[in-house]
């Protein structure tokens, strides 16, 4: 048996957050796949995302996915952002 995956979870009024270490790329990876049956199922998401770049200014975007393309589009861009932050 594996270890157990750790994850934290936080819960306010307003969100259900979850959060996965980065270098846990399998999981990362089924979040992602998860969130593209939602969005399969003719749901769409608005993403939130922010990173501190090199520089240690905080980088934030906003996007409507709403098509499993735009999903593996982003799950790509946020693979490579991960992984450049990992080589930090």
């Amino acid at each position: 048996m594996q270890e157990p995956r750790e994850i934290s979870v936080s819960i306010n009024e307003r969100f259900f957050t979850i959060d996965i270490p980065i270098q846990d790329e399998t999981l990362v990876a089924s979040v992602l796949l998860g969130l593209g049956q939602y969005v399969k199922r003719g749901l769409p998401i608005k993403v939130k995302q922010s990173y501190i770049t090199f520089s240690g200014s905080q980088e934030v975007s906003t996007m409507v996915i709403s098509s499993t393309n735009q999903i593996a589009k982003w799950g790509k861009v946020t693979k490579e952002l991960i992984s450049a932050l990992l080589k930090r």
